[in-house]
């Protein structure tokens, strides 16, 4: 490994996110939003890495949702500041990533089928924290695609209510389920 490729490395990460909140009795990844950012990321070794990433990510569910009555259909988009601390490992051209992100809800809405609009951002936990898996392929020098799907560790509505790890039986309440895809432009040391 050169010396050069143990330096910090920047760049733009532009993708879309298709979401779904889990415990809406809903189903389907019917919310499309921008995933868009900046990071840094570092090789430690020749095959390890680790990347920080500051993204703007829109969330929620497209599909009619309403957490207190479910006689009165509501749609939620969820808007996020995310700080993914992302660990690589390369296999040739393939990165297998993964890694904890921390989140901060900017802003939130419901809006109904008469197209009324409620902000209700403070229904809502204003911290997420989440996980991410996914991978990205170099297609060529500076340029990768990526692929990556996150979800929230701890419920996001506010409620009192079970961790992710704990049984389902016990977890009630809503988590942010997402599918990411995008392009990731490196642009130098």
């Amino acid at each position: 490994m050169n010396a050069q490729s143990r330096e910090f490395q920047y760049g733009l990460n532009l993708g879309v996110s298709l979401t779904q909140i889990d415990g809406d009795n809903l189903s389907g990844y019917d919310k499309f939003g921008p995933h868009v950012g900046v990071f840094v990321e570092r090789q430690l070794k020749k095959k390890f890495g680790l990347r920080a990433e500051f993204l703007f990510t829109v969330k929620g569910a497209k599909n009619y949702v309403d957490k207190n009555n479910i006689t009165d259909p509501l749609k939620a988009a969820l808007y996020y500041m995310e700080v993914p601390i992302i660990a690589t490992y390369s296999i040739k051209k393939l990165k297998i990533e993964a890694g904890p992100s921390f989140g901060v809800l900017m802003w939130a809405y419901n809006s109904n089928n008469s197209g009324n609009f409620l902000t209700n951002t403070r229904d809502y936990n204003r911290m997420e924290w989440a996980m991410h898996w996914g991978g990205s392929y170099l297609v060529k020098k500076n340029l990768t695609v990526y692929a990556r799907f996150s979800y929230s560790v701890l419920n996001i509505d506010g409620g009192p209510h079970g961790r992710l790890l704990s049984s389902p039986r016990l977890r009630t309440g809503y988590y942010n389920n997402v599918l990411s895809f995008g392009i990731r432009r490196y642009f130098g040391t």
